[in-house]
C-alpha cells in the first residue's frame, strides 16, 4: 500500500474579485513506502497548495486524499486534527518555534498534545535529537541558537512521533548555504536509515538532488516526473535540464 495517494484532486481558491482561480487541476500522485519525493516548480505553479491538501492543512474540491487507506478528505475537524498529530511530520520555512519554551520543550509538544509523554521518553526524545546534531543545545532557547539549528529543532519535533509521512514545505528556504546542507543531509539520513517517507516542496535544485523523484507543477498542473537513475550530481543536472520549460 501507498503512504500517500492523491487521487484527481483539483482546488480552488476565491479571488476578491470573485473569480475562482484554479490552484490544482486533476492532481494525481503517488508516495511510497520509504520514497523521498521533491515537488517543484515556479512560483503560483501550486506547489504548496499541493503539500496543504496532502497534509490535511486545506481541503480540496474535488477528488480523494489517502494516507496508508485513510480517506482524509470526508474525516470531520476533530478526527483529521487527530490523525494529522499521529500520523503526519510538518517542516516549513519558517522554523515556528516557540521561544518561551526550550529546545527540549518544543521538540516534546507532540507528545505533550498527545499525552504520550513520560519520563520514559526522555530517551526517545534525546535520542532523536543527538541524531540531528543537537543534543547539546536541549536546554537553550530558539532565540539562542543559529537558524540551522533551529531547523532541526523542528525537524526533530515533526519526527518525535514517529509518524507515517513528513511533509516539508522549503525546508532550507530561510537558510545560508552551509545549514542548508546540513539539514538536507539530516533529511537523507531520516529517508535512508529510518526508513522515512517524505514529499518535500522546493524551488532549489540542489535541495531536490537529495530526492529519489521530482515531479514539476505548471498552472496547477503535474507537467513532468523525473527519476534519480545516477548519483546526485548526475541527478542534479537532469533536474536543471528538466525545470526548463
Amino acid at each position: 500500500m501507498d503512504v500517500l495517494e492523491i487521487k484527481n484532486v483539483s482546488k480552488k481558491y476565491r479571488t476578491n474579485n470573485r473569480i475562482n482561480q484554479v490552484a490544482l487541476k486533476d492532481i494525481n500522485l503517488t508516495l511510497k513506502n520509504n520514497e523521498f519525493v521533491g515537488v517543484m516548480g515556479t512560483s503560483g505553479s501550486g506547489k504548496t497548495t499541493l503539500l496543504n491538501v496532502a497534509s490535511g492543512i486545506d481541503k480540496c474540491d474535488e477528488g480523494e486524499i489517502n494516507i496508508w487507506g485513510n480517506n482524509i478528505c470526508k474525516m470531520k475537524k476533530n478526527e483529521l486534527s487527530l490523525f494529522r498529530r499521529n500520523n503526519i511530520g510538518m517542516v516549513f520555512q519558517d522554523f515556528n518555534l516557540l521561544n518561551s519554551l526550550t529546545v527540549k520543550e518544543n521538540i516534546m509538544i507532540p507528545l505533550i498534545l498527545d499525552k504520550k509523554y513520560e519520563i520514559n521518553q526522555d530517551n526517545v526524545v534525546v535520542d532523536f535529537a543527538n541524531m540531528l546534531g543537537i543534543g547539546e543545545i536541549m536546554e537553550r532557547y530558539p532565540y539562542e541558537i543559529s537558524g540551522g539549528q533551529q531547523q532541526r529543532v523542528a525537524i526533530c519535533r515533526a519526527i518525535v512521533n514517529n509518524p507515517k509521512i513528513i511533509f516539508a514545505d522549503e525546508p532550507t528556504g530561510n537558510l545560508d548555504s552551509r545549514s542548508s546542507k546540513k539539514v538536507l543531509s539530516y533529511f537523507e539520513l531520516l529517508h535512508e536509515e529510518c526508513n522515512a517517507s517524505i514529499l518535500m516542496v522546493t524551488h532549489d535544485p540542489f535541495s531536490a538532488s537529495y530526492c529519489d523523484r521530482i515531479v514539476f507543477l505548471q498552472d496547477g498542473l503535474i507537467v513532468r516526473e523525473i527519476h534519480k537513475k545516477g548519483d546526485k550530481t548526475k541527478f542534479f543536472d537532469d533536474i536543471i535540464n528538466s525545470a526548463k520549460f
